[in-house]
């Protein structure tokens, strides 16, 4: 609980960074939903996330003072308290399912891409690691912030291999990268946003990864000379406060979610099952087969109770809605991954 001496003139206060994927992503969700905020950012947000039980940007202060992180709850928490101003959420229940799904593939496995591009190469490492530095402590002088970005930079690469984001997982995330972002390419040219012509909490997931894959130099090169209209796409996500507010009217059954979906299948969920399996067992590492090779990683909790969520919002659709979605998800081999198993349960 904040104090109450925090809240600014009633508003709420997001916390955050801008070199933070999930702080761009919720600003950017405020700014269309048009609910008055106050941006903190630099060291703000991770001052905030020090007083959370998951010390991560961005937090979230409601007018109350209360505090809440994980872009995902946040979501959730503002269509609670704002159920008629500009929802992200399809009103399609299988549509709203897809949403999620797509959301917390973003959220979960492009961000492993995000994070390969922005400390594998030298040239990433050290604008990052400045930029980044800078932000939290501008002002502070050009010694002061030399000093932090190397740290940081030191810190971020000796991780890319706890985070599954090594030598050998850099080939597939940047190949999954760039299939997915050939596939939103397209989408965002012929029809705007996933599910239509209104974004959706799947489209800010995809935005907030992207925000930054289109600032990094290497990723930035990618998308100016390959996918230039899915690049000016997120400069205008950025604020989409002016946008009208459009249809879903899109059919379960596009080029692009099938692309997405199948992505989905082929390296995120089979990641997420194995991710869980080691998890429930109490494994500190586990391996997954990916591109015709097996990668190694740390076992994460949250990624399982992400898996156990998505399961749970499956078995929750009613029978007509997951009817409607099965042929989908069983051409695209996503289906497996959702249906309840004691593994995907103990994990959460």
């Amino acid at each position: 609980m904040m104090n109450e001496e925090t809240v600014v003139g009633g508003l709420y206060q997001l916390k955050g960074a801008i070199g933070s994927p999930y702080s761009m992503k919720m600003r950017a969700v405020l700014r269309y939903r048009r609910i008055p905020f106050v941006w903190e950012g630099g060291m703000a947000g991770f001052v905030a996330a020090q007083s959370m039980k998951a010390k991560v940007v961005p937090v979230l202060v409601t007018p109350e003072g209360e505090a809440f992180n994980d872009s995902t709850a946040l979501i959730a928490l503002l269509e609670a308290r704002h159920p008629a101003v500009r929802s992200l959420v399809p009103t399609d229940a299988a549509l709203g399912f897809l949403s999620l799904l797509l959301e917390d593939f973003a959220d979960e496995w492009l961000a492993k891409a995000m994070y390969a591009y922005r400390w594998a190469r030298p040239v990433d490492q050290a604008q990052m690691s400045r930029w980044l530095a800078f932000d939290a402590l501008r002002g502070e002088g050009a010694i002061r912030i030399e000093e932090q970005a190397q740290a940081w930079r030191e810190r971020q690469v000796s991780r890319r291999d706890l985070v599954g984001a090594g030598e050998a997982a850099q080939p597939v995330l940047e190949a999954s990268a760039d299939r997915i972002m050939a596939a939103l390419d397209r989408q965002v040219v012929e029809v705007g946003y996933l599910f239509g012509r209104r974004p959706s909490a799947a489209d800010f997931a995809f935005y907030g990864q992207l925000s930054q894959l289109a600032t990094d130099p290497t990723p930035q090169g990618l998308m100016r000379a390959h996918y230039p209209w899915l690049y000016r796409w997120v400069q205008t996500t950025e604020d989409l406060s002016g946008e009208p507010e459009g249809p879903w009217d899109v059919t379960l059954d596009t080029p692009c979610l099938r692309l997405l979906l199948t992505e989905c299948a082929t390296h995120y969920l089979p990641y997420s099952a194995a991710n869980a399996a080691a998890v429930a067992s109490g494994e500190p590492m586990f391996q997954y087969g990916a591109d015709g090779g097996v990668l190694t990683q740390a076992a994460n909790r949250y990624q399982a109770k992400c898996l156990w969520a998505l399961v749970q919002a499956f078995a929750a659709l009613d029978a007509r809605d997951q009817a409607r979605l099965v042929p989908l998800l069983t051409e695209t081999g996503c289906l497996p991954y959702l249906l309840k198993t004691v593994d995907t349960e103990a994990a959460a």
